[in-house]
């Protein structure tokens, strides 16, 4: 038993090193006054393998994160890339992350109004910038896997992007950030926070364009479902914000809120889209990652959005602006009491009574 704990926690060391190093890093042997021990435990020819393949050979199966080592054992592919290592790609993603929240934060502080304007057209523009610089860097582009995930971040970014580029511009600003660049402090702490947001909700994907396994290991059923599900998340959040924003350009409805379409299944439709997008997207990356290492980075991504969303300055601040103008209206309590805050009502409560 203290042989196989001592080959696992060699195993961790060995498989730390060559996620975050790339795969020129070197294993590390055990010392030879073990040798004997372990061949008479006969599993020293497992010895300096990554802890990913020696699960595997224990369980008989991959895993999750299940690495080149056991990808090349059981496909016999070549492995594609030897150069940038995962870390490395996430470095470049944030080069370019945080650039372009510096030039907003830049403009923001020349011109305050700009900057209302600009602050989700470069903050979540940098995101999509970020998924296409490293699609084009990695060695397995064409994955099937890669490009899905990069389609995915590049259609959110731009579309959602422009959308509220559009509305800002209609609106002569973004009545959320009023007060965030008055002073320098204050813009260096929303640009600095922007772009920590881009780049972990970039992370998932950053990861496997410079995955040594993605180029190797196939899409499979679970991959297509979880692929899905970010599409369709996508396009439930597009059709939220069209839908409201025709409900809001309509005279009649005026200091209303939107209760029609998606948002009378859910108050927060558009935030219901961005948790399925971001999880379903961890999961399709996921098991194309090297390591346990790289995973555990990843899920940084979706939990911080949800984070973000659950906590922060999503459901919280909508909910509270939304109390704030229509909360001494009683049937806006009405429709709060009746409409789910994020997981949408498919089937109503009772079934209507029938019509004579």
């Amino acid at each position: 038993m203290w042989v196989r704990r001592l080959l696992t926690v060699n195993a961790l060391l060995n498989s730390t090193r060559a996620c975050a190093f790339g795969s020129h890093a070197r294993a590390t042997p055990f010392p030879s006054t073990l040798r004997p021990w372990l061949a008479s435990a006969r599993i020293g020819a497992r010895a300096s393998a990554p802890v990913h393949d020696y699960v595997r050979h224990l369980r008989g199966g991959s895993t999750l994160g299940a690495g080149v080592g056991a990808r090349r054992a059981s496909t016999g592919a070549p492995v594609p890339h030897e150069g940038v290592s995962m870390f490395a790609g996430a470095a470049i993603s944030a080069a370019v992350i945080y650039g372009l929240n510096g030039l907003g934060c830049a403009v923001s502080v020349a011109d305050p109004s700009l900057g209302e304007k600009v602050a989700d057209l470069l903050g979540t523009g940098a995101i999509a910038l970020s998924a296409i610089v490293s699609n084009v860097i990695s060695p397995a582009s064409m994955n099937i896997r890669v490009v899905l995930a990069t389609v995915a971040v590049v259609m959110w970014g731009t579309r959602l992007a422009s959308f509220l580029f559009v509305r800002a511009l209609n609106r002569g600003g973004d009545g959320r950030l009023t007060g965030y660049f008055t002073t320098f402090p204050k813009a260096f702490l929303f640009w600095i926070t922007s772009a920590t947001w881009g780049w972990l909700t970039a992370l998932p994907q950053t990861l496997l364009c410079f995955s040594t396994t993605a180029a190797v290991t196939p899409l499979g059923p679970f991959g297509a479902f979880a692929a899905g599900l970010v599409f369709l998340g996508i396009w439930t959040e597009a059709v939220a914000d069209w839908q409201k924003w025709q409900f809001k350009s309509d005279p009649a409805n005026k200091d209303k809120w939107c209760d029609v379409g998606l948002w009378a299944k859910c108050r927060h439709p558009n935030y219901a889209s961005e948790l399925v997008i971001w999880t379903s997207l961890f999961a399709l990356a996921a098991h194309g990652l090297d390591c346990v290492l790289a995973v555990a980075a990843a899920a940084h991504g979706p939990l911080f959005v949800a984070g973000l969303i659950l906590f922060g300055s999503g459901v919280p601040l909508a909910e509270k602006i939304a109390d704030r103008r229509y909360g001494h209206l009683e049937a806006f309590q009405v429709y709060k009491r009746e409409t789910p805050l994020l997981v949408p009502r498919i089937f109503p409560l009772s079934p209507e009574p029938p019509r004579a």
